[in-house]
């Protein structure tokens, strides 16, 4: 009766160790530093991927594909204070890859999801063309943020 406890014993630590190695191999894997940020929705990755915050409509800043529009450096500004330097959590959307190349995810620093931040700190619009499963959630945040006139929507109030 020892001999199986022991062995019982044995075996749940080493099904424990494996789905702990499983559980670092994968987080690992999608666990990246933000090395620059575009704009309001669109970051760069320390392995070079191009990534576009799924369910996200940031005002555009100037570049060689558009015209800067109001509140597309605060956004951008604002985006780069929360992730610029420090370590995401990327979770891929389905498609997984934009028209552009651009990853679709969701990106979260710790346990906050910077999607869904973005817009209820007024810095970003929900994105309503395509379906996702934050959808209604962050067009309840964009609404919040523009009745209390945070971010992008102050002098909309």
């Amino acid at each position: 009766m020892a001999r199986q406890r022991r062995l019982f014993i044995l075996l749940a630590v080493i099904a424990s160790l494996f789905m702990l190695c499983l559980y670092h191999a994968l987080g690992a894997a999608k666990a990246r530093v933000v090395s620059q940020v575009f704009d309001g929705d669109t970051i760069c990755l320390d392995d070079g991927s191009k990534v576009r915050l799924i369910g996200v409509d940031a005002p555009e800043v100037d570049s060689p594909y558009s015209k800067l529009e109001p509140f597309g450096l605060e956004s951008k500004a604002w985006l780069a204070s929360f992730v610029l330097k420090k370590q995401v959590r990327v979770s891929l959307g389905d498609p997984p890859k934009d028209k552009y190349g651009r990853t679709l995810a969701y990106v979260y620093v710790d346990d906050v999801l910077v999607n869904g931040r973005m817009i209820r700190e007024g810095w970003a619009r929900a994105y309503r063309q395509f379906h996702h499963p934050w959808r209604d959630l962050f067009i309840t945040y964009e609404r919040e943020a523009k009745s209390k006139g945070l971010g992008m929507w102050r002098d909309n109030r």
